[in-house]
């Protein structure tokens, strides 16, 4: 098994901003010390300098899609473990991505079923160990205990920390400047947010926060 310390290299080739948010944030609750790289179509992957130890991609791209996507990373990256993270419902393309020697899930699957493809894939690749690291504990370090009312999933604690600072009036360039990450990362998480909380808008989004938190304050003591 490779040591985590080696900061291996994860391509991940996604056009939908929110899906690249969740799967490099997953990664990172997996490997302590990685470097993600996202792109959004084939061409920006045929342009990677670096040789990624994991490939993550979509199977319909802007400029590839379906059986052509799976072939040409199959070309692009003949020697690293491959996952296609696909919306498209079709059992033909999920044998052929298989067949070609890739892991295969949907982008439905629920949370812990994303989960458990990264870790194998990962442990594929040979940048994690293959026993779990206290799977429990980790997912608690990632998700917080605040929910919206009638939901099953919570915030996790990078949204939390928006949402906390988007309360106290930040803007969404104000919130990126001061958590280090882009502005287009925060809004991603912010319309991740409005759909976990079933809010409509940035005001609704943070009445709801601001009573699930108080609710979570009072359960914890």
């Amino acid at each position: 098994m490779g040591s985590q310390t080696d900061k291996p290299t994860i391509l991940i080739v996604e056009d939908h901003p929110m899906i690249s948010i969740m799967l490099a944030d997953m990664i990172e609750q997996l490997i302590v010390n990685s470097d993600i790289i996202v792109v959004d179509c084939l061409e920006k992957a045929k342009a990677v300098n670096a040789m990624p130890k994991v490939v993550i991609a979509d199977l319909d791209l802007p400029d590839s899609k379906g059986v052509n996507t799976i072939n040409a990373f199959a070309v692009l990256f003949p020697d690293c473990p491959k996952l296609i993270c696909s919306g498209v419902l079709d059992k033909n393309l999920a044998r052929e991505a298989e067949r070609a020697g890739y892991f295969y899930v949907n982008k439905a699957s629920t949370y812990p079923e994303l989960l458990r493809t990264l870790h194998l894939l990962l442990v594929e690749a040979g940048v994690l160990s293959d026993t779990p690291r206290h799977p429990e504990k980790t997912t608690n370090e990632y998700h917080s205990n605040i929910y919206a009312p009638g939901s099953d999933k919570p915030l996790t604690w990078k949204q939390v920390e928006i949402m906390r600072k988007t309360a106290e009036g930040l803007s969404a360039k104000e919130v990126a400047r001061e958590m280090d990450i882009s502005p287009d990362t925060v809004r991603g998480h912010i319309k991740e947010i409005f759909l976990r909380l079933g809010a409509k808008n940035k005001g609704q989004a943070v009445e709801i926060f601001i009573r699930a938190e108080r609710k979570a304050r009072l359960l914890d003591t």
